[in-house]
């Protein structure tokens, strides 16, 4: 395992009794959490703060640089969480653009934090007007990638915008075979907030999918700025895709599998029903048990 801290490598300087990082599909920032033993606190006198930038390297995984956003001291130990993102992009905005396309806001939010962006398999709709109301940067574009069934991840001081459908349809990269957990696992197909369709209205403008198959109460959104049915239908099938793409969700611990990723996908072979192909929602990388945790979910198809 290699630790490298404000861009030292200090591996052989430290100790370390813990080491996990989380790796997300996107939508939520990636992050790593890291315990050290320091009985005699020799971090305190190194003085770490909020905002340094730490990375983790291990058998070809990489954390990439994370950004210090908790510091916690117990006894005998020292810890540090961090996350994908900058203490400031935590900051809630509000703007308003008019007459833009899709990737020209993002590549102005990418350039406000100085990270360069990199889209797969997306397009870029034109719209009259977006608002973005007291949210955070990235909670907003997050928001607007959801809308067009796009992801969001942020990582390495890297904007990572893809299409959704087009990862799930992957071939797994790996097959998992149950003999293979370690401990515990459960997959779960659940009613609760699954939904039979969504709703969106906007003065004249009505619109409601409901997917031949779907069961449930319908979403109903009435704040969203639409300037055509065509926008209304788009967004209205990618929000129900968000809720109900959860409908089928696993987890499971294998032996430590750097190889796999946030956004791959596997094949789960070996528990009965539940069998089958599975986009990796969140995998986190426990490096010093050695052990890999995977969130799964079964791929969303139809819409």
């Amino acid at each position: 395992m290699q630790l490298i801290y404000e861009g030292k490598d200090i591996t052989d300087a430290v100790e370390i009794h813990k080491a996990d990082i989380t790796d997300n599909a996107g939508g939520i920032a990636d992050s790593l959490e890291v315990w050290f033993d320091d009985p005699e606190g020799f971090w305190s006198q190194w003085k770490p703060k909020k905002n340094d930038e730490v990375q983790i390297k291990e058998d070809g995984f990489d954390s990439g640089r994370m950004y210090i956003d908790e510091l916690e001291q117990q006894r005998g130990l020292f810890i540090i969480r961090a996350l994908a993102i900058p203490q400031d992009a935590k900051t809630e905005n509000t703007k308003a653009w008019e007459n833009v396309r899709f990737l020209e806001i993002v590549t102005e939010l990418a350039r406000k934090y100085g990270f360069l962006l990199e889209t797969y398999n997306i397009q870029n709709p034109f719209y009259e007007r977006v608002d973005q109301f007291e949210q955070a940067d990235f909670a907003f574009l997050a928001w607007r990638c959801l809308l067009e069934g796009y992801m969001l991840k942020i990582t390495d001081r890297k904007v990572i915008i893809y299409d959704e459908r087009n990862m799930e349809a992957q071939a797994p990269v790996k097959v998992i075979y149950i003999d293979e957990f370690d401990g515990d696992y459960s997959f779960l197909q659940k009613s609760a907030w699954i939904y039979g369709g969504c709703r969106i209205s906007f003065g004249d403008i009505k619109y409601e999918f409901k997917p031949s198959g779907a069961f449930g109460p319908v979403l109903k959104f009435a704040g969203i700025y639409v300037s055509s049915h065509s926008e209304a239908e788009r967004f209205a099938k990618n929000i129900l895709r968000s809720k109900n793409k959860y409908e089928n969700t696993g987890y499971c611990t294998i032996e430590l599998a750097p190889g796999i990723a946030a956004g791959n996908v596997i094949q789960i072979q070996g528990v009965g029903m539940a069998d089958g192909k599975y986009f990796c929602e969140q995998v986190t990388h426990k490096l010093t048990n050695k052990k890999t945790f995977l969130k799964l979910r079964k791929p969303l198809e139809g819409y």
